[in-house]
Order: structure tokens, then C-alpha cells, then sequence
């Protein structure tokens, strides 16, 4: 048990609502481990809900979490109250139209918010299929958030209570708040996508290294620390420009430069351009085809 937990102080932005998690893979269980883990929120406020049941039970015997919306709510003075919802949304895109309307009719009321997490599902589709009352949000978060390190994009429809999405998402990173719905593609594209990006850069460093002779362990050592210091290091120096961040590095005639040479005679940089386009051009086909996708990700 946390140490806010123990003294009751969770979140404010939270405390009018209970939270329904509607798919208990891996992203679902990873967001409903940071809410409790942190403190964020109360775990008798999180509902877990999955097609698997027995998926479901785990995750809310894990973090002493409820299996089923309560028929009966009571308020901090233990007066019969139905809490405000936020329902999270955390299964695969072509599963989203039914999970919504399964409930459209006997559940949702104007007071509760719809977020959902799926990759090329727009808030046409959304409102199609939750019906006129909840408002409506997209987030886009990754797979770091598994370790408390994603960065999430999120815009709601205008009536939503943006700060309780924020407190969501910022207990298992950081949140990006998105203005325009038709950038959210590109928000899918870099954060969504972008992990497997690194992590294929972090693997090719590491068999580059290991080209020269290192042993795989030390490369893929080296590599993870450069890429989580240059990170790291831009972050904290938002100020500089990547470009002088570089070329602080790259001595003439060095080492650097010449890596650098080889990087831009192999497209290095039009690659990571390129594969980020693709990626939001997928994500928009998948709002066209109405969300429909093969994978068995909600963030594609």
C-alpha cells in the first residue's frame, strides 16, 4: 500500500468519479497498476472490466480493484450517489463500435466521458457509437508507459474535464494536450509508434557494436545509456536547438562527423521522416475503414 493510499489523499482532480477500465491487456493493466500505484486513485473508484474474465479478476484482485460497476455508490458520507464515470477504452480498434454500444443505452448519461485509447478510431466514430450523452476524448499514449515513462496525446470534445483525463495519464508519464483532431495521426505516428522506432535504433547500435567486437550485452548497454542520456540532456536543455546539441559532439575531422557522413549517405534522417508519415497515413486509412485493424494493440 502506498504511502497516499494509507493517509486517503488521492488525487482531487479524480474524487467526483469512478473509473471504468474496459480491456485489461497489457496497456489497460498497466494504466490501472500506475493510477493505484502512485496514489492517484482510490482502488475502490477503478472498475475492471474485460471479455476475459478471468483477465479482468486477476488485474482487480491485484489492486484490491472492483469486477463490476457498483449498482450502489456511496459518497464520502456514505449517502447513496452515482459518481460521475470515465470510462477508459483500452481494447484493439475494431473491437471500440461494440464495447460503446453495449452501453450506449443503459449507461452513459451527460455527466460521463468516453476516453478512448485506440489507434484510427476519430470522435465521429466515437459519438456514432456512444450516443449523444458522454463527452469524448482521444489519447494516445505507448508502451513506456508499462514502466511509468510514456508520453500521452489527449484531446477531449469541448465538454470534458480535461484535468481528471490529465491526472489519468500523468501517473504513468507525461501528457501532451492536443489541440486539432487532424493532427492526431501524427501524434499516433511519433508517440504511439515511435518506441519501435528506438528500439530498432537501439538494436542496430547494439549490432554495430558488436560488429567492432563488443559482447551483445555491453553493446546493448551502451546503446540504451546514450539514447536515455541524449534524451535526457535534450530535454533539460530545451533551450538549444538538437542541431548545436549535435554539433557540440561532432569535432572536425572526428569520430562523430564521420558517423554522422555515413548516417545522411544512407538516409538516415529521411527514413525516421518517412516512417513517421507512413504510420499517420495508416492511422488515417484505420479512421476511414472506421477503426477497423488486425492487430490486437489499442495503440496500433
Amino acid at each position: 500500500m502506498t504511502e497516499r493510499e494509507e493517509t486517503g489523499r488521492f488525487d482531487n482532480r479524480l474524487s467526483d468519479y469512478l473509473v471504468v477500465l474496459i480491456g485489461c491487456g497489457k496497456m489497460g493493466s498497466a494504466l490501472a497498476g500506475g493510477w493505484v500505484d502512485s496514489g492517484l486513485l482510490d482502488p475502490r473508484r477503478l472498475v475492471c472490466i474485460d471479455a476475459e474474465e478471468t483477465r479482468a479478476q486477476q488485474l482487480a484482485d491485484e489492486l484490491n480493484a472492483r469486477e463490476a460497476i457498483p449498482e450502489v455508490e456511496l459518497d464520502d458520507e456514505q449517502q447513496p450517489t452515482r459518481r460521475m464515470r470515465l470510462y477508459v477504452i483500452a481494447v484493439k480498434p475494431d473491437d471500440v463500435p461494440a464495447v460503446l454500444q453495449a452501453r450506449k443505452e443503459e449507461e452513459f448519461t451527460d455527466e460521463d466521458t468516453v476516453i478512448s485509447i485506440a489507434a484510427g478510431v476519430d470522435m465521429a466514430t466515437l459519438r456514432e457509437h456512444a450516443g449523444p450523452f458522454p463527452g469524448l476524448v482521444r489519447a494516445m499514449p505507448n508502451t513506456p508507459a508499462l514502466v511509468g515513462a510514456g508520453v500521452t496525446g489527449v484531446m477531449g470534445d469541448g465538454t470534458v474535464d480535461i484535468e481528471a483525463v490529465d491526472a489519468l495519464f500523468e501517473a504513468v508519464g507525461e501528457v501532451v494536450r492536443i489541440r486539432k483532431e487532424k493532427h492526431f495521426d501524427a501524434v499516433t505516428a511519433i508517440s504511439g509508434s515511435g518506441p519501435a522506432y528506438v528500439f530498432t535504433a537501439i538494436e542496430a547500435l547494439a549490432d554495430g557494436g558488436v560488429y567492432k567486437g563488443l559482447d551483445r550485452k555491453t553493446a546493448v548497454q551502451l546503446a540504451i545509456g546514450v539514447i536515455e542520456g541524449a534524451a535526457k540532456l535534450v530535454q533539460e536543455r530545451s533551450f538549444e536547438h538538437t542541431a548545436d546539441l549535435k554539433d557540440a559532439v561532432a569535432s572536425p575531422g572526428g569520430t562523430t562527423i564521420a558517423g554522422l557522413v555515413a548516417l545522411e549517405e544512407h538516409g538516415f534522417r529521411h527514413a525516421l521522416i518517412r516512417a513517421v508519415e507512413a504510420a499517420a497515413d495508416r492511422s488515417a486509412e484505420m479512421a476511414e475503414d472506421d477503426g477497423d485493424d488486425s492487430t490486437g494493440s489499442p495503440i496500433g
